[in-house]
Parts: C-alpha cells; sequence; structure tokens
C-alpha cells in the first residue's frame, strides 16, 4: 500500500509539472505576440510621423521632438522654407516631375544640416528644420545660406529650362517663441515677408518690425490687381484669423459699425493665466504660447484673435450667441490643458457681446 500511494503521488506530480509547462509556455506565447503587436503599433506610429516621398518627419512628427529640446534647453534656431513658383513645375513638367523634385529638395536639405538638427516636410514644398542651441546671428546666415545653396545646388535639372530659388523664414527661441507652435507662427511670417518682397531669400522674425517701418506702400511695385489678389491669396489659412493687438482694435471698431445692418451677434472673450505670480518669465511665455495655439486652432476661419499683453489674449467669435460661446470657450480650455503638460496654469475668461455703436 505505501508503494502504491507513492506511486500515485509522484503521477500527480508530474501531471502537474506539466501542466504547469504548458501553461508558462501559452503565456510566452501570448508575450511574444504582444510584444509583437506593440512593435507593430509602434512602427506604424513611427511611419504615420515620416513623410513617405522624402523620408523626412512630417508636420506630426515634428512638434513633439522640438518641444522636448526647448523643455530641456530653450534655445535653438527655427528654419522654414519652401521652393518659389514649385506651382509652375507641377503645371510644366508634370507632377511625377514634382515629386523628383521634392525628393531632390529634401536630399540637399539633409547634406546640409547637422547631426543634432531636426528636418521635416511639413506638406507641399514646405520644409522645416530646427537646430537646437545658442548661435549667434552670423553663425544663423552662415548656416541659412549654406542650406540654400546646397538644396539650390541639387536642384539644377539638365535639360529643363527651370531655375528653382528657395524662400526663407528664420525664428530664434528663446526671443520669437519658447514653443514649436509659436516658433513655426513666427518663422511663417518671416518666410511671407520674403515672399512679398520678391522671394529668393531669407529674413530673421526680429527684423520684420524694422522693414515693415522702412518699407511703406510707396516702395512697393507697381503691380495689377490680379497679381496684388494672387500674393493675398497665395498663405494657407488654418484657425482663426490671428493679427496684431493694433489690426485688432480696428476690427472691433468695423465690427461696432456694422453690427446694426448685418444682424450678427459678436462674443469678445478675454483669457488671462491666473497663476502667473510666482512663475518664471520663460515658463509664463511658454503656457501663454500653449493657450494661444489652443484659441487658434479651436477657432474658426471667420474669428479673429490676439495677444493683448504677456498673459492675456483677446478673441472675436463671430456668428456665435453666448451660450455657444461658452461650449467654444470650454473646447479651447481642454485643448489648453492637453497641450500644457505639468504645468499648466489656471486660465479665467471672460465673455461680453460686442453692442452696436451709435
Amino acid at each position: 500500500m505505501h508503494t502504491v500511494f507513492q506511486s500515485e503521488a509522484t503521477g500527480d506530480g508530474n501531471k502537474r509539472l506539466i501542466e504547469l509547462e504548458k501553461m508558462k509556455k501559452n503565456l510566452e506565447h501570448q508575450l511574444q505576440e504582444m510584444a509583437k503587436t506593440v512593435e507593430r503599433q509602434q512602427e506604424m506610429i513611427a511611419m504615420a510621423k515620416r513623410d513617405p516621398l522624402t523620408g523626412l518627419r512630417n508636420r506630426q512628427g515634428i512638434p513633439e521632438l522640438v518641444n522636448a529640446r526647448l523643455r530641456e534647453a530653450c534655445e535653438g534656431i527655427f528654419f522654414i522654407m519652401d521652393m518659389d513658383n514649385f506651382k509652375n513645375i507641377n503645371d510644366t513638367y508634370g507632377h511625377m516631375e514634382g515629386d523628383r523634385v521634392l525628393t531632390k529638395f529634401a536630399r540637399g536639405l539633409k547634406d546640409a544640416v547637422d547631426p543634432m538638427d531636426i528636418a521635416a516636410r511639413l506638406g507641399g514644398d514646405e520644409f522645416a528644420i530646427f537646430s537646437p542651441g545658442c548661435y549667434d546671428k552670423c553663425e544663423v546666415r552662415a548656416k541659412a545660406q549654406r542650406i540654400i545653396r546646397q538644396i539650390e545646388r541639387g536642384l539644377v535639372t539638365p535639360g529643363k529650362l527651370m531655375r528653382v530659388t528657395v524662400s526663407m523664414g528664420i525664428a530664434c527661441a528663446p526671443h520669437d517663441g519658447a514653443t514649436y507652435e509659436a516658433l513655426y507662427g513666427n518663422a511663417d511670417k518671416a518666410l511671407y515677408g520674403v515672399k512679398n518682397e520678391g522671394k529668393n531669400g531669407y529674413r530673421f522674425y526680429a527684423d520684420l518690425d524694422a522693414a515693415e517701418s522702412t518699407n511703406g506702400v510707396c516702395d512697393r511695385p507697381h503691380s495689377s490687381l490680379e497679381e496684388i489678389t494672387s500674393k493675398l491669396r497665395e498663405r494657407k489659412m488654418e484657425g482663426s484669423f490671428e493679427v496684431e493687438y493694433n489690426n485688432f482694435e480696428k476690427i472691433y471698431r468695423f465690427m461696432e459699425r456694422n453690427l446694426i445692418r448685418d444682424q450678427r451677434e459678436v462674443q469678445c472673450v478675454l483669457f488671462t493665466l491666473e497663476d502667473y505670480i510666482d512663475a518664471d518669465e520663460l515658463m509664463i511665455q511658454q503656457q501663454l504660447e500653449h493657450l494661444q495655439y489652443a484659441i487658434v486652432s479651436s477657432l474658426r476661419k471667420g474669428d479673429v484673435t490676439t495677444k493683448y499683453s504677456s498673459t492675456q489674449m483677446l478673441a472675436l467669435l463671430m456668428d456665435v450667441n453666448k451660450e455657444n460661446a461658452d461650449m467654444v470657450v470650454k473646447r479651447i480650455l481642454n485643448r489648453y490643458h492637453a497641450e500644457a503638460g505639468k504645468e499648466v496654469m489656471n486660465v479665467l475668461y471672460d465673455i461680453q457681446q460686442l453692442m452696436a455703436s451709435e
């Protein structure tokens, strides 16, 4: 009896060990499959942040990288550039040739940048580079010229009568912005300045005010209405119409004078960063830029926004009643909280309906 009992116990133990071994193998297999799934998802996410034509990062892939670098050390140079008259290439030689030119543009850009630089194709013929670190203006000029020369050299196409030139706008952190969104917006304004003055060159955002004060209306070349309206339509517009405060004031006055005739409801909204007393200046600037991005990107093309002070933003919501304005503001605040991260500040807001002037 004793011997039989030992034999049965041993048999049961072996069965249990076999079952445990099977469970272990099944678990290992499940973990391997889960790891493969995660890896595939990561590859898909990475692919979604890459431009398939050029291999560069795309519009979705560059902001998080630039913002991460700026959080580490808020210094760097943001270059935004595009080809002058790229539409003519597509119209003359076709879109396949246009794609080949874009590929050459990207190759020249890759050859011109430094190892720590972040390069991206933002869409169409628009490209960007972020160079982290501190540079003086002479170094930035030299780099801008080197990038443009390298790209233009690579765009020479034997047998085709086309000369491709590059226009570039430049914004410097932290002076021109402490986030990707602010640097992109200001570099884009500088690029527009280059386009408006005949293309084929570069400009610093910091130099815009001085240029605008010296270039009055009388200094613009004589143009036809078609040329003028073509330039006015050239830049794509997304989100709200963002203007400087003096222009916002003019729009506000204009709306006051026309409300009775047009029978429109317009709400004026003031956003204020509340918890800024103990925050340093750079943190305030970064949070205002996050708030500014949330406001501009959440509103419609017909709405108007402006930066009023270092802690306040103004917005005009067109054809919106008070109830709907509250819903719009909540959507903006949700986006701000998603953008701002752990340093999010409390945002106060006030809404007032615009009344027709007497």
